[in-house]
């Protein structure tokens, strides 16, 4: 039988070697997605690792208790030994040790780490030299960042105190890289207090001071130090060891350092959690290419055996005539096509490896490294045996069928359960798998490939309702004389073969489109929530000393408005309550970047958030506040309960409450208030009398407000008894038991009537200079309509509520759940300090220097981020690069396609020759002669369409496109239909060329035999 089959394969060598190709082809599919899934696996855990806070990426042990002395190397402690004992296998360690004290020198002092950690000298450029080991009798050696020196007022060789410990600097330092987990995130080089003289350089003079080995001091304890250690994850961890044994690792350091008393910090089991995340979206999107890939190969296998299989019946006829027995045929069959499926496998493999390679190199956001493992011959040989199988199936018709059938010259139709079982199969896998696509929950199963599935169920179908079209339609056009056409219908439509070969042209253009669709919805998609969710086209996240402040130093670096603007945001989609955006409104149309989807222009926005202000804010200057107020209430009935005066201000450090010097009494007094903050200017928010029980009513009058310094000079009446006496500009803060009036004439004043009760909150007045309740512009999903009010909580985080005066869909930074309401206004509602954060809005046409500018005005840099930025970070994602997969996928599909049809065409070439000699010779005219390989094109261009359209109406709401799973913005219903053009276009193109070349190749070989 060995004979046999070498012989077999040497008279075939044509047909072993399609074979052959077709099984590489299918062999290498199924090994480059484990390749491509392993390196881009790798790449993603490099890019977490890359964006991960430094908490995530070591974790810190700490020794418990404190000894004296200078921090030194502990490497040759116990405690380095506990710490070799704990650390896993691949981690890196750095040692260190640390004091806590204040730094004094000549120009000044600052609180600060005196910190001796491993190879900080590799990580900063040094003015002088690293710090040394001492030896006794000489002064401890220490480096000091730039920061830090300019405010010790020293220079390398100068001496300052550490405690009471004098110290030598040996050396200046600048960090090369401030972004370097090794500098613990902002724990050694700390970031500038806000308001503060700030530069690029990152740092602050609270920087670690480092040193080095010294000498036992003479008093060891004048300083007290602790040994730490960190424990960093690295790139090699991640890609030679799975997360699960990294995150039982983490687990054994945490558990085993508790019990050696040594406290063990770390968030890194977060980060695992992410790349185990990715890496489970990456793989299942993988699924959809790799197995449109390899169907397709077994598909082209099928439909290229199945054409040779039907020109030799009439030899597997005659030798069972002759008493072969079939099963020496189905041996011959499996032999014949086992070698060339055996020799694919390493070939594929090599070929998947490379394929994924070349992938790799053009996708993946970082470096990674493909290799062939198990994993890869494993899948490898999945997809040859899946080619074998495809072979068999194909031949087993021929080989069962019987004798008589064998020797026709065009294969029976193969009519009942037989005829149809195939594409029952189909469609119930298509079903099934697109029931639990649309069932919810993360895709698995079959729900993977559902867009496959479904695309090759309706190409099934519509292949059978084509091949019935064309036997009816060619049988028309020769009775009506079109000879050219309809012979070239009436033949397509007698060949079953042709039947998988239209299914087969008609999902590799489906799943070209399909795949192509998913990715312009994908990039449309990425770019409408970077868009959504940063706000304006650049965002920087600064720390300022006050809301005010922000709003001054923004307006200062851009007095015209023509390309920043401030903003605060609290709370978060996710959060408890309504999400907060306070933006500077007139700033907000030109700054913040328009989009469809907000239902709502900007310019609208603005306008209804900041209607004109009812008043005007009362402004401060100077150091000390004078209140004249007559008090009415019986001293003997009150006892021993207070009342005293308190005054709100706002300035550039923020709000805060400040209470008079003396408790307020009956009578008229002047009441003093030290306010230190207002010597530049601050803004009266609001005044309170703080009285928790009230015997009786108490009667308040608010005669004059003045300032002045605390010497008595420059006093100014900022409020005079008239001005007082103006209700209009007051607010009471509990208009239940609180009542307003005024005076008139000579003793002109506000009064205050505070009813007899036990009062939990004070009660007080606030300067109307901003709209109350704040008009707000509401996401339509809260469903509060319009001017109704809808509490949340404010800037200050103090729970107030807000008039709507507009509903949008969405809103810029908030999305589809949020509140936006003007920045100014809010801040002079506001009485308590910060919450939030505090944001530079930048439009395109911020100058360069922008940054520069803000640091100016005092405002501290935190982040800078933009949406071409976070648009990228999308793009790094797993759905985005298994969405690229899959496109290279659907490519090579149609290049499978094209390799089908040119093998079904060589396998019946010689027959469809001899037929249509046989024809010319009878007179059919030359125009007539083509190979009628047009119509499995044409069929495959309108149907493919159509079950592009079937696929994406059915599975498109199951795809993953974010790997968060979420998006501010509704994904894009349909595709642009140009761009899908360029996709589909040229594939029908491709295979109508090749269609026309193998039918002037077949006329051709008519010409030569004919002779005509």
């Amino acid at each position: 039988m060995l004979t046999v089959i070498w012989g077999a394969l040497a008279a075939r060598r044509a047909q072993a070697l399609a074979v052959l190709l077709l099984a590489v082809l299918a062999s290498a599919a199924a090994a480059a997605a484990p390749s491509y899934v392993a390196a881009a696996g790798q790449a993603l855990a490099r890019y977490e690792m890359s964006n991960a806070v430094p908490n995530e990426l070591r974790i810190g042990l700490a020794e418990g208790v404190e000894y004296p002395g200078m921090p030194g190397d502990p490497a040759r402690t116990p405690f380095a030994g506990k710490v070799k004992r704990l650390a896993p296998a691949g981690f890196d360690v750095v040692l260190g040790a640390q004091s806590g004290g204040v730094a004094a020198g000549r120009a000044g002092s600052v609180t600060s780490n005196l910190i001796f950690r491993a190879g900080v000298c590799e990580r900063v450029t040094v003015s002088g030299a690293c710090p040394r080991a001492t030896s006794r009798g000489q002064l401890p050696e220490v480096m000091v960042s730039t920061h830090t020196a300019a405010r010790l007022g020293v220079v390398v060789g100068d001496q300052f105190t550490f405690g009471t410990v004098p110290v030598r600097v040996a050396g200046v330092y600048r960090p090369l890289d401030v972004t370097d987990p090794f500098w613990l995130g902002q724990e050694l080089i700390r970031p500038p207090a806000a308001g503060s003289a700030t530069t690029s350089t990152p740092g602050s003079a609270e920087d670690a001071i480092f040193t080095a080995e010294a000498a036992p001091l003479a008093d060891e304890q004048a300083i007290l130090y602790r040994s730490t250690a960190d424990l960093y994850v690295t790139e090699h961890l991640l890609d030679s060891r799975s997360v699960q044994e990294l995150r039982a690792a983490v687990i054994v350091v945490q558990r085993d350092g508790s019990r050696e008393g040594l406290g063990a910090g770390t968030t890194v089991p977060s980060l695992l959690d992410r790349v185990t995340v990715q890496r489970g979206q990456l793989a299942d999107g993988v699924t959809l290419g790799a197995g449109l890939l390899v169907l397709l190969c077994w598909l082209v296998l099928f439909v290229a055996i199945s054409s040779a299989a039907d020109q030799r019946r009439p030899e597997q006829g005659l030798l069972l005539l002759r008493g072969v027995q079939r099963r020496r045929l189905w041996a011959l069959a499996i032999g014949e096509h086992a070698v060339p499926a055996l020799i694919a496998i390493p070939l594929g493999c090599l070929g998947g490896v490379a394929a994924a390679t070349l992938l790799a190199a053009h996708t993946l956001p970082a470096r990674a490294d493909v290799t062939l493992d198990t994993s890869v011959i494993g899948f490898a040989a999945i997809g040859a045996a899946g080619a074998l199988a495809a072979v068999l199936l194909a031949q087993a018709r021929m080989l069962s069928a019987p004798v008589v059938d064998l020797l026709r010259r065009v294969p029976a139709r193969v009519r009942g359960w037989r005829a149809t079982i195939g594409d029952i199969v189909a469609v119930s896998v298509a079903v099934a798998a697109v029931v639990q696509l649309r069932s919810g929950g993360s895709p698995s199963g079959l729900a993977l490939v559902a867009p496959v599935a479904g695309a090759l169920a309706a190409a099934v179908l519509l292949a059978r309702v084509a091949m019935l079209a064309g036997a009816a339609v060619g049988a028309a056009l020769l009775a009506h004389g079109r000879t050219a056409a309809g012979l070239a219908l009436v033949q397509v439509a007698r060949q079953p073969r042709f039947r998988p070969l239209i299914a087969l042209l008609t999902v590799a253009v489906a799943m070209l489109t399909f795949t192509a669709a998913m990715n312009e919805v994908a990039s449309a998609a990425y770019s409408n929530r970077a868009t959504v969710e940063v706000g304006a086209p650049r965002v920087v996240e600064v720390d300022a000393t006050s809301r005010s402040h922000l709003l001054t130093a923004v307006r200062a670096a851009d007095p015209e408005g023509r390309f920043a603007m401030a903003a605060v945001v609290t709370g978060s989609a996710f959060a408890a309550g309504t999400p907060l955006l306070a933006v500077d409104s007139g700033r907000l149309a030109t700054v913040a970047a328009p989009h469809s989807s907000y239902g709502s222009s900007l310019a609208d926005i603005a306008r209804k958030i900041h209607p004109a202000a009812p008043g005007t804010p009362v402004h401060l200057r100077g150091r000390l506040l004078t209140m004249v107020v007559s008090a009415s209430f019986d001293a003997v009935v009150f006892g021993g309960n207070r009342v005293r005066l308190a005054v709100t201000i706002s300035s550039a450090n923020g709000t805060r409450v400040v209470v008079a010097r003396d408790d307020i009494e009956p009578g008229r007094k002047d009441y003093v208030l030290q306010v230190p903050e207002c010597a530049q200017d601050c803004r009266l928010v609001k005044i309170e009398i703080v009285a928790p029980v009230v015997s009786q009513q108490l009667e308040v009058h608010f005669e004059e407000l003045r300032t002045g310094d605390e010497n008595g000079e420059r006093e100014t009446v900022v409020l005079t008894g008239a001005q007082f006496a103006d209700v209009q500009r007051w607010r009471l803060s509990d208009p239940e038991e609180t009542f307003l009036s005024a005076t008139s004439g000579k003793d002109a004043a506000l009064v205050m009537e505070v009813t007899e009760n036990r009062r939990s909150a004070p009660a007080g007045i606030s300067v109307v200079d901003a709209p109350f309740p704040l008009p707000g512009y509401l996401t339509r999903s809260t469903g509060t309509p319009l001017g109704m009010p809808h509490p949340y909580d404010g800037v200050d985080g103090t729970p107030t509520t807000a008039v709507v005066g507009g509903v949008a869909d969405r809103l810029p930074r908030l999305g589809a759940t949020g509140l936006v309401v003007d920045l100014e206004y809010a801040d002079r509602l506001a009485v308590a300090s910060q919450n939030g954060n505090e944001e530079v809005w930048l439009a395109q046409a911020a100058p360069a220097d922008v940054l520069d500018r803000l640091r100016a005005q005092g405002l501290v840099v935190k982040s800078d981020r933009t949406t071409t930025q976070v648009r990228q970070e999308f793009d790094r994602q797993a759905p985005a690069l298994a969405l690229r997969f899959n496109l290279f996928a659907a490519l090579a599909g149609v290049l499978i396609g094209a390799a089908g049809l040119i093998a079904m065409a060589a396998a019946e070439q010689r027959t469809r020759v001899a037929m249509l000699v046989a024809l010319r010779r009878q007179g059919l005219p030359p125009r007539a002669v083509r190979g009628g390989y047009g119509w499995p094109v044409a069929v495959a261009a309108v149907s493919g369409g159509l079950v592009t359209l079937v696929t994406w109406l059915l599975t498109r709401a199951g795809q993953r496109v974010f790997s968060d799973g979420r998006s501010p913005v509704p994904l894009p219903e349909w595709p642009d239909v140009g761009r899908l053009l360029l996709f589909a276009v040229p594939t029908v193109v491709l295979f109508a060329l090749t269609a026309v070349v193998l039918g002037r190749v077949v006329a051709a070989a008519v010409r030569r035999r004919s002779g005509r």
